[in-house]
């Protein structure tokens, strides 16, 4: 046409940005490789990473440490491009390593946003944890007294110490550092549930990791400001103190016999009605004298209180003869009561 003459001797000056070809699969180069691999990814798990995304000239295109965040996804369920999918499989915990993506695994022809059409991909990834919503919680134990008798179960109270990370070994949170015990009833709801099921079984003086699964701590949402979502927790545990429980249902036990004339006892003015006043007094003697048991670690009044309405059957703020029962005069009932 008009732009080359004819016979015209032509000069190309060319820069090689990529190339690839229709066969290619994924490559990938490993970087840091942790000496402790316990598991690798594998199909299905839930991976939280860091990444890089660069062309193959240098130029990056995306950065989850931008966005000060972790990408998390399902892998090999095609929640992500082809090649990234192949490319997380495999992996440990605090692995480094580059995957590199031709196009027809990647972003294709047509590209997307700042990655060109044809397009190689080079990710710089850094795993942070993974997890399978199957797991459980795991447990290891580093020390176990020789006198191991009496193991923590629901209800009992305990006293803890412990040291919260991430599996990256980010601190989270330390008893340590406050200089003093975290103090739960164990089964309550107080803790995640993970780590009520970590402090199951376990005696005065042992020392135990409790690695807890998302699904089982602070799930996808986390705790904003202090945990990660999704994130994959650990704890170093070391029990110092443990009170036991009461009956599952019961929040008052006697430790001998019941009185035959229970009900005259604690209506102290015999005017045949008991006030929340006189039963709180009633139960106070009892435990002081330790002829009763309260559950441990529960606000007294707030137990008294929670037994006084469960007898108060018509909600007039007393209680009479004809509506005082004991628990086990009411075993078809779910009541925390006497």
């Amino acid at each position: 046409g008009k732009e080359i003459p004819g016979q015209a001797s032509l000069v190309f000056d060319v820069v090689l940005l990529d190339l690839h070809n229709p066969k290619d699969g994924i490559a990938i180069e490993n970087q840091l490789v942790p000496e402790s691999c316990e598991r690798r990814s594998q199909t299905g798990d839930f991976l939280r990473y860091h990444y890089n995304g660069t062309l193959l000239d240098g130029t990056l295109f995306d950065s989850s440490y931008s966005r000060n965040r972790t990408y998390d996804t399902y892998v090999g369920k095609g929640y992500v491009i082809a090649g990234m999918d192949e490319g997380l499989l495999g992996v440990c915990t605090g692995e480094k390593r580059r995957i590199i993506i031709p196009p027809h695994l990647g972003y294709g022809e047509e590209g997307r946003g700042r990655i060109p059409g044809s397009a190689v991909l080079i990710f710089d990834i850094h795993v942070v944890d993974f997890h399978n919503p199957s797991d459980s919680v795991s447990i290891t134990v580093h020390y176990k007294p020789s006198n191991c008798t009496v193991l923590s179960k629901k209800g009992d109270y305990l006293k803890y110490h412990y040291n919260a990370s991430l599996l990256d070994g980010t601190l989270l949170d330390s008893t340590h550092s406050l200089g003093k015990t975290y103090n739960i009833v164990l089964g309550s709801g107080q803790v995640v549930l993970g780590m009520d099921m970590g402090l199951q079984d376990m005696c005065v003086g042992e020392r135990r990791t409790v690695v807890i699964p998302p699904h089982l701590g602070y799930g996808e949402d986390g705790v904003e400001g202090e945990v990660p979502g999704s994130a994959v927790l650990v704890f170093d545990i070391e029990l110092l103190e443990l009170v036991s429980g009461l009956p599952e249902g019961y929040m008052f036990v006697w430790n001998g016999e019941v009185s035959p004339n229970l009900f005259e006892e604690i209506d102290q003015n015999h005017d045949g009605e008991v006030l929340l006043e006189e039963f709180s007094e009633y139960i106070q003697t009892q435990v002081d004298t330790g002829k009763g048991k309260l559950a441990p670690g529960f606000d007294f009044e707030k137990i008294v209180k929670n037994m006084f309405t469960n007898q108060d059957r018509d909600g007039n703020g007393k209680v009479t003869a004809e509506e005082f029962k004991l628990k086990d005069q009411e075993a078809k009932e779910e009541h925390d009561e006497l």
